[in-house]
């Protein structure tokens, strides 16, 4: 099952709404961008955040000295994105609307990768193309986190179990006018998980853990 369709216009339909009740920032993706000294580095350090939502890990980035660019699926998400960055007084040109699985970047373009609560809504066969595409346009050494949502987190356990798939839930937002639109998850356990992503080409997985519910995959290019 390819479920981009269904996840682009899931995300289109909630994008403002969406916008409005995530803007906090992961503490866990705060401390791995503060492990990078990209302020005192000779060159820019240039980041791409695969999976940029509305945009709030976008401004930490940038804030941080990073060299950002941002991808998203959703035409609505990159909207709500470039015109945030664009009340910062910056231009948003670096954002764009592009698929993980076919990204739109040179080989070896970038010194770090990170995609967070983005392959989620892929099926294996699918965040192994994109985990492909990551290794391609990082640079060697470069380093890519990524995060999912782990199957024991609250709002997976209130959703719908897909009839063919056990791994696959359905959760939904419900919108202003009380209407809701169900979300394609993908959510194996985290040793499921590593177990398939360790053989990515080049790319060889350091850590995972769990945290707060997010499954937590750490890797760097070799």
């Amino acid at each position: 099952m390819d479920p981009r369709k269904s996840v682009k216009f899931a995300y289109d339909s909630i994008g403002s709404d969406f916008g409005k009740k995530r803007t906090n920032t992961w503490d866990f993706v705060v401390d791995w961008l503060k492990g990078f000294d990209c302020k005192n580095s000779e060159e820019p350090f240039k980041l791409l955040i695969a999976g940029c939502g509305n945009g709030r890990h976008v401004r930490l980035a940038t804030d941080l000295g990073f060299e950002v660019s941002a991808i998203d699926l959703s035409v609505s998400m990159i909207n709500a994105t470039i015109e945030a960055e664009k009340e910062l007084g910056r231009s948003g040109e670096n954002i764009f609307v592009s698929d993980v699985c076919d990204l739109q970047f040179l080989d070896n373009e970038f010194d770090a990768i990170m995609s967070i609560a983005v392959l989620h809504h892929l099926p294996f066969e699918l965040n192994k193309i994109a985990l492909n595409e990551f290794s391609r346009v990082v640079k060697k050494d470069g380093k890519i986190l990524i995060s999912c949502w782990d199957p024991s987190a609250p709002s997976v356990i209130n959703g719908d179990l897909d009839e063919e798939n056990k791994d696959v839930v359905w959760v939904s937002w419900t919108l202003p006018d009380s209407s809701k639109i169900s979300r394609y998850y993908h959510l194996p356990l985290i040793s499921t998980r590593f177990e398939i992503w360790k053989d990515i080409d080049e790319l060889k997985c350091t850590d995972f853990e769990l945290k707060n519910y997010n499954q937590l995959f750490y890797f760097t290019k070799e």
